[in-house]
């Protein structure tokens, strides 16, 4: 029930990640838009305002006709906010909010007696900090990943259809033990359906792993970046790293050193 909790939360966090990200980009690039069209019309109309222009550079300045009243300046306009880009973000918080009670209360699910709570505290407590580390796999914009050339391509690399309906890579191929990592859709809503992959169209895919995990952490993290860039490779798209930039090879060492470096900490604590 932990896990199912932990996965939960997991994929919710990615998706607000990437909502949010397009919400940034999307409202940069209308501010840019906005400033532009908003102050190139002034810089230009101060150097010619005093041969004849009237104030917006549109035309020379007349006289009014006696009785005839000054047009009125326009509004400045204001760009509409879309509400589409604030639904990532807005399904987050709302699924949060859900999900919360819950995840205050895992010691519930697993008590077996009326004894039983205190050990799961101590053994919560024992398990130390966690660390997820995500890829993405993004095609350009215009071009989208078909689920039916998908799932043949997911079950070649040994993911397994499971839990929270997303895929998950086990320590067994034949889809037994514990998970090394998952995939998800980047998108909305997040998950699959395998009676309408034939249908699916999505433009990025979700690649993590929790730290601790079950089998060895580097070995693990080299199949997922393995994965990724296969996945890529087929469907034309690049590999990401957390931040949503190309991994390049210094990042991928980043990931490699925040391993090790959590591997270290795991040993300190005993």
């Amino acid at each position: 029930m932990a896990e199912e909790f932990r996965y939960a939360l997991i994929v919710l966090g990615v998706l607000a990640m990437a909502g949010l990200a397009l919400h940034g980009w999307w409202s940069a690039r209308k501010a840019s838009q906005q400033a532009q069209s908003r102050f190139m019309p002034e810089e230009k109309t101060s150097g010619e305002s005093g041969e004849g222009f009237d104030e917006y550079g549109v035309g020379k300045k007349r006289k009014l006709a006696p009785g005839e009243k000054p047009q009125p300046k326009p509004a400045p306009s204001v760009a509409p906010r879309s509400d589409r880009l604030r639904e990532p973000a807005k399904k987050f918080r709302e699924e949060r909010e859900k999900v919360q009670p819950v995840h205050e209360e895992p010691s519930l699910s697993f008590s077996a007696a009326d004894d039983a709570e205190p050990v799961t505290e101590t053994a919560a407590a024992d398990e130390g900090p966690s660390e997820v580390l995500i890829l993405y796999v993004l095609v350009p914009e215009g071009q989208d990943i078909n689920g039916a050339m998908l799932l043949p391509s997911l079950l070649t690399l040994g993911f397994k259809y499971g839990e929270m309906n997303i895929f998950h890579r086990h320590l067994d191929n034949a889809g037994s033990g514990g998970v090394l990592f998952s995939l998800a859709n980047m998108f909305n809503p997040g998950t699959f359906d395998l009676e309408e992959m034939d249908r699916l169209q999505t433009r990025g895919l979700s690649l993590f792993m929790t730290l601790p995990g079950p089998g060895e952490a580097l070995q693990n993290f080299n199949l997922m970046h393995s994965a990724a860039r296969k996945l890529a490779d087929e469907f034309g798209g690049q590999v990401l790293d957390n931040t949503r930039s190309v991994l390049t090879v210094q990042t991928t060492r980043h990931y490699v050193e925040k391993i090790r470096e959590f591997q270290r900490q795991q040993l300190i604590r005993g």
